[in-house]
């Protein structure tokens, strides 16, 4: 689907107020670019999943890691998968960054709980 293409959807399904359009104005890729926050989302739960296998593997992980992250952007994200070992067409991998998620999102209900919050 092409840009105008997409542009009728994103109208029927996300109502942008005027003040919304006026003070995200400085921001046009919000409202001009379809996906472009993607990217953001894709690269927390890539981060989140590789932590979680920092936390099965430990200190055995790091120099792996670390050759990962010395490559920066001069491979594909799956070869830098392949690096610190992890498959990206896996769902397992995907889901283990959720499950972290997951985690964090329990430990902060309970921190409400304990003050009173929920």
């Amino acid at each position: 689907m092409g840009l105008d293409a997409a542009r009728p959807l994103r109208r029927e399904s996300v109502e942008v107020t005027e003040g919304y359009r006026t003070w995200w104005s400085y921001i046009p890729h919000f409202i001009n670019t379809p996906g472009y926050v993607y990217a953001y989302a894709y690269g927390q739960l890539l981060a989140l999943s590789v932590y979680r296998r920092y936390e099965e593997e430990g200190a055995s992980f790091v120099p792996r890691y670390l050759e990962m992250l010395a490559a920066g952007g001069s491979r594909s994200p799956a070869e830098l998968g392949q690096i610190v070992g992890v498959d990206l067409t896996d769902p397992g991998f995907w889901a283990s960054g959720l499950d972290l998620v997951e985690r964090q999102l329990e430990a902060a209900e309970a921190a409400a709980r304990e003050a009173g919050r929920l």
